[in-house]
């Protein structure tokens, strides 16, 4: 007779933080891919209604990169919380990912074909002891702020790329679709006056003089983050180094009760 005892659910989620435009979203849906039984969760849709947006003091537009304001946390938090118990988003979360197109940067095939066979090994691990486990990958450019969403991560992430990279690939993006459906384009100031200080601030605790472009980590602050040079390494190799953490976590995870 078939065995029909419920498996117990285990989520495990991966976040993978840094500046906007560092390539963390591609990274994520390239690993999502990889991933049996995985969902994505992305910073960007816990963003307030423009409207709610604080005005920036110097240039009196709406700020959508300053920490405090540019995401709902509370709501964020929650929908993790939901996320860590259900295995799957609230009915009520919507996201808008789709509404923004990216530029593709492929990776080699057979790289994510081999993580993908060893990852679902070890998922089909997790299934023999009695565990249904859902990946969640949590995107996002604040995702290292509130100590709430970093500390509920299994595998933390950073992509680090420099301010001109980062400023350039910005540029070439020019504008996004917000969750109302409107449409945002960066005032030509923006960058260098909002968005760079904003990322800058955010992430000034974690690295040494507070420097998030070269500094090193203050391991204290955030427990075995993995940083990625988003310039010296290719998405291939950003994939595999991060398939390698998920793996060892995963691996531990399998031992804990």
């Amino acid at each position: 007779m078939a065995d029909s005892v419920e498996k117990k659910l285990r989520v495990i989620t991966i976040g993978i933080g840094g500046a906007s435009c560092s390539g963390k979203t591609t990274l994520a849906k390239h690993l999502g891919t990889c991933l049996p039984n995985s969902l994505l969760l992305f910073q960007d849709d816990f963003a307030p209604p423009e409207e709610k947006l604080p005005l920036h003091e110097k240039h009196g537009v709406r700020d959508w990169d300053d920490p405090p304001g540019a995401i709902e946390w509370e709501r964020m938090a929650n929908e993790l919380l939901y996320v860590k118990a259900n295995g799957r988003t609230s009915d009520s979360h919507y996201s808008h990912d789709q509404l923004n197109l990216q530029k593709p940067v492929e990776v080699d095939q057979a790289v994510a074909r081999e993580w993908k066979k060893k990852l679902s090994d070890i998922h089909e691990l997790f299934a023999q002891q009695g565990e249904d486990v859902v990946w969640v990958v949590v995107d996002g450019f604040l995702l290292y702020w509130d100590p709430r969403i970093y500390n509920w991560l299994n595998v933390r992430a950073y992509l680090r790329v420099p301010e001109l990279i980062a400023r350039e690939r910005r540029e070439e993006r020019q504008g996004y679709y917000t969750a109302e459906g409107g449409y945002w384009q960066d005032p030509p100031y923006y960058w260098q006056d909002i968005a760079w200080p904003a990322f800058k601030k955010a992430y000034a605790g974690l690295f040494v003089d507070g420097d998030a472009e070269h500094g090193t980590i203050l391991s204290d602050k955030i427990p075995d983050l993995l940083v990625l040079n988003g310039t010296e390494m290719s998405m291939t190799e950003q994939l595999d180094k991060m398939c390698q953490r998920v793996a060892e976590v995963a691996q531990k995870e399998l031992k804990a009760p």
